[in-house]
């Protein structure tokens, strides 16, 4: 297979393990960064490619080890069936007719044919665009979960992650901390890019839970552990024991009630030689607003820069409609 083709392959498999939404999948080169012009781009709906999206996605025992949901992989077949039919140029594979079919007979049908509400399923987030360097998790599908929104991963960490996979001495030998993790997609992103130490940490058991589970799933190349930590009744030694040099932090201004205890526990581990790098998502400014006008009066100091991302290298797959709300920022003392 020619480089060209392969690229195509390669951009495909990542959209499929982050389940990217049918509607926005992109199915050909023409895109920002992936390569040709549409003219030149190989056809998705060649032989040649068919197969290779066998070989390289439903074939591959590392992706069918924590494979995206049945029901996800049933209709992005489904949907590519239908290009092939409709385009009338090649064959549809035998191969490929055979795994839909396994598909169609064992993948539950989507909540609004009729089918069970979503459970959580596996994700996976390529660091490259080679998917050398991936990130496997398990979350839910829906925003709100058992009453919390953690049990997802939130766009705001996709664009943190790009910068510190485009700037990989940030973390490099450094003891990583992850203030309200989640899950766990960006504290575990630090472990695969070359952090000394990370710990992942969460005041939501549940979530903390999910976030250990998740640890388990991927080749960590350092010590990563999850430990409980609340905001608002913390100690010194588990601050000490933290060990941090670098904090990251992912949407965690939405909620006002957050900014108070928030800035509490930012205060006692972000001393002078520590660095936090955090990203959010704009969806009530004044939110925001409060939340540096509180760090900034209980972090007597502490500078605040903006780290511009129209220049970012996107390997992650956004939703159109939130793309232009997230905003990273570098904290630290000078």
């Amino acid at each position: 297979m020619d480089e060209t083709s392969q690229a195509l392959v390669l951009l495909i498999k990542r959209q499929v393990l982050q389940m990217r939404q049918l509607r926005q999948f992109q199915w050909s080169l023409a895109g920002p960064n992936e390569g040709p012009d549409p003219l030149s781009s190989p056809s998705v709906t060649s032989p040649e490619i068919q197969q290779a999206i066998l070989d390289q996605i439903f074939y591959d025992q590392d992706v069918m080890k924590h494979p995206p949901s049945l029901t996800y992989q049933h209709s992005f077949l489904k949907k590519l069936i239908s290009m092939i039919e409709d385009e009338g140029v090649h064959e549809i594979s035998g191969d490929l007719l055979e795994v839909f079919t396994e598909l169609l007979m064992t993948a539950p049908k989507r909540p609004e044919e009729g089918g069970p509400p979503l459970k959580p399923c596996f994700k996976s987030y390529c660091l490259d665009r080679e998917c050398k360097k991936v990130v496997t998790v398990m979350e839910e599908q829906t925003t709100i979960s058992s009453g919390t929104t953690g049990l997802r991963t939130w766009e705001a960490s996709f664009w943190l992650a790009e910068y510190l996979i485009k700037h990989p001495e940030t973390l490099a030998g450094k003891n990583v901390v992850d203030i309200g993790c989640g899950i766990g997609f960006l504290g575990i992103a630090c472990a695969v890019l070359g952090a000394k130490k990370v710990m992942l940490t969460d005041g939501n058991t549940q979530v903390l839970t999910m976030a250990e589970q998740n640890i388990g799933y991927n080749d960590v190349l350092c010590p990563t552990t999850a430990s409980f930590l609340d905001w608002e009744n913390f100690t010194n030694e588990q601050i000490a024991a933290l060990e941090a040099e670098v904090l990251i932090l992912s949407d965690l201004t939405y909620d006002p009630t957050n900014i108070v205890p928030l800035v509490t526990v930012l205060k006692a581990i972000l001393v002078k030689g520590v660095s936090a790098y955090m990203s959010s998502a704009i969806r009530n400014p004044q939110t925001f607003i409060d939340f540096f006008a509180h760090i900034k009066q209980e972090c007597t100091g502490v500078e605040i820069e903006e780290i511009p991302l129209q220049d970012a290298e996107h390997l992650f797959f956004f939703d159109e409609n939130t793309v232009q709300t997230v905003k990273v920022f570098h904290l630290h003392f000078p």
